[in-house]
């Protein structure tokens, strides 16, 4: 399933930097070290409009004209979207959030922070917040069970954790990552992905390897590797249909396998060999967009989701 490159365009200044879709499709939004969102009509758009929510912005998610960030000044905000006006503030943390998601219908965000916390908000009202302790370092990635029963989370403490969000409870920590003591030093961000829909598999990047495990057992039922994958993965991303799975790597490979064969569908590098820090699928299935660690944007064609 061959996949078209484009030339990928400047975004951001350089370091972390994030991309999402909006529900749509119509809309690729990134946010950078710069502090700023920008809205892109499409690759080629010369003057996107953008959005200033600090000093700098760590990860953003965007969901039923919400768009909610986590910045420098240690809170996760909201705006309207893709008005962009500012609609209040859903948490804080006494340090920065590292990674924020939606559930799938947009009721709720969660928030992983340096502070080694995990919170649950309600974005209806932000005062109905779940609070999950249990990490003993920073927290790099957060992911929601569609099915909006468990959560997700990796942290520099080299742990992966489920979390049952009712309950605030461990269900299960599988000691998987190398530790650091800040999510700049992690080898990777381990971006985890719980696949949509049924929600039957959470995708974790391990090293250079993605293990997919069963929700509800939780087993270990299945890997996903290449020969040519020397360096971590850093992050992972399901397509809309469920069948595919991408991965973005520290050294800038972009991987896509299909889940059902286990086999490596589409192979691409990097132009510039930069690490590969988000991606993102269009609704359609139809692209991949993806950010770099130098403020930059990529788009590949895919094709179809079929």
């Amino acid at each position: 399933m061959p996949c078209e490159r484009k030339p990928m365009r400047y975004g951001h200044s350089e370091g972390h930097t994030e991309v999402c879709f909006d529900d749509t499709g119509r809309f690729i939004v990134t946010c950078g070290n710069d502090g700023d969102v920008r809205i892109w009509e499409s690759l080629d758009d010369d003057d996107p409009k953008f959005i200033t929510v600090g000093e700098k912005a760590y990860s953003l998610a965007l969901k039923n004209g919400k768009l909610v960030t986590a910045s420098s000044n240690n809170t996760v905000q909201i705006h309207t979207f893709p008005d962009g006006d500012p609609d209040g503030i859903l948490t804080r943390f006494t340090t920065n959030a590292t990674h924020v998601a939606f559930n799938s219908i947009g009721s709720r965000v969660a928030a992983g922070s340096s502070d080694f916390m995990v919170k649950v908000v309600e974005v209806s009202d932000s005062s109905q917040q779940k609070t999950l302790r249990g990490h003993e370092a920073p927290v790099l990635s957060v992911t929601f069970d569609p099915k909006d029963d468990f959560l997700a989370s990796a942290s520099c403490d080299g742990s992966v954790v489920v979390w049952n969000i009712e309950e605030q409870t461990q269900v299960i920590s599988w000691p998987l990552l190398q530790k650091s003591n800040d999510v700049t030093n992690a080898k990777s961000l381990c971006r985890l992905a719980w696949q949509p829909g049924m929600g039957k598999f959470l995708a974790v990047p391990v090293e250079t390897k993605v293990h997919l495990y069963e929700r509800g057992s939780w087993d270990h039922v299945s890997t996903l590797s290449d020969d040519l994958l020397a360096q971590p993965i850093n992050v992972v991303s399901w397509s809309p249909c469920e069948r595919f799975l991408a991965a973005g790597c520290v050294g800038g490979l972009l991987t896509v396998w299909d889940v059902n064969s286990k086999l490596c569908v589409e192979r691409q590098k990097h132009e510039k060999g930069f690490t590969v820090c988000s991606l993102a699928w269009h609704p359609s299935g139809s692209h991949i967009a993806y950010t770099d660690t130098e403020g930059c944007l990529g788009l590949h064609d895919w094709g179809t989701c079929e």
